[in-house]
């Protein structure tokens, strides 16, 4: 399924708050973070949530990726779960997914 966001596009977050690059193409999005770049294909199960997270301008999911990637571990996915339960109001005593 491809994505609305425009083809051979690019942008940028707020210099303020990260320095994530952003590419898309026909055979992908490239993500850029720092001094590494990251490829998702078009053919890549992660490619339709990057899509749809582009289209809601919500970058959480890419630095998911990009962290998982990197072989972060739990440690950081149950931070990243606190910070979005906390930003909705909600609890954050999750179980642990290990």
């Amino acid at each position: 399924m491809p994505c609305s966001y425009d083809r051979n596009t690019y942008g940028f977050m707020d210099r303020a708050s990260s320095s994530l690059g952003i590419f898309r193409t026909d055979s992908g999005i490239t993500l850029s973070f720092g001094a590494n770049t990251y490829f998702i294909d078009s053919g890549d199960p992660f490619h339709n949530i990057a899509c749809k997270a582009l289209e809601q301008e919500d970058y959480i999911p890419l630095y998911v990726e990009i962290a998982k990637r990197e072989g972060v571990g739990p440690e950081f996915r149950n931070m990243l779960l606190d910070m979005i339960a906390q930003a909705k109001g909600e609890s954050s005593d999750f179980e642990d997914l290990d």
